[in-house]
């Protein structure tokens, strides 16, 4: 992906950021990801809320978008 579309977590405290970092690895180390996980991990700044028709992206479109990969029987192990 480019640097246009990348995804990133961005966090208000050390706890959120560290949390993020412990994820990031968990899934590097699982092997369930094809790759390196590129997902940044950055200090949360001004946001502003997308209009209406961005909300709720994937319930509006189930199919999703090449990056978007709903995956809720994944488990990460500690």
């Amino acid at each position: 992906m480019g640097a246009s579309y990348r995804s990133a977590i961005f966090y208000l405290s050390d706890e959120q950021k560290k949390t993020a970092e412990e994820v990031i690895t968990a899934v590097d180390q699982s092997g369930k990801w094809p790759g390196k996980v590129v997902t940044e991990v950055v200090p949360a700044s001004a946001f502003w809320d997308a209009e209406a028709e961005h909300q709720d992206y994937l319930q509006k479109h189930p199919n999703g978008y090449t990056c978007h990969y709903v995956r809720p029987e994944w488990t990460l192990q500690n």
